[in-house]
């Protein structure tokens, strides 16, 4: 298991007013390890008036994996985080508000200008699981 102390931090200056569809290809990457990726979306809008942030853990193993992580969250010296945590099924992926991957980070109206991950681990569980 192999822990990092930042990954994957990306600036999304520039993309505020920018809405993408949800085409594989629209997804950004931010980190690998092991057989899972994370990448993401972003959403001007998501609210109709709040920037918002989706992530997508893809899981390429043949048995289950349970994550960990914390996303970050910047606007200007503001930052948030939030834990994020759970079990992505073999060959499988998740993404969305129903597994806890979808944020708003700054309800105030402020805009998100970068995401990133801190203490990143992924832990094979067993088949079945």
């Amino acid at each position: 298991m192999r822990i990092l102390a930042l990954t994957g931090l990306v600036a999304l200056a520039g993309v505020a007013n920018a809405q993408r569809p949800a085409g594989d290809w629209a997804w950004r990457h931010v980190h690998t390890q092991d057989s899972v990726s994370v990448r993401y979306l972003f959403y001007s809008e998501a609210d109709n008036v709040n920037n918002g942030v989706v992530l997508r853990l893809d899981n390429e193993s043949s048995v289950p994996v349970s994550y960990r992580f914390t996303a970050l969250f910047r606007s200007g010296d503001a930052q948030r985080e939030r834990l994020v945590e759970g079990v992505v099924p073999a060959r499988s992926i998740l993404t969305g508000d129903d597994e806890g991957l979808f944020f708003i980070p700054f309800p105030d109206g402020r805009e998100v200008t970068q995401i990133g991950l801190r203490g990143f681990r992924v832990r094979r569980l067993p088949p079945g699981s």
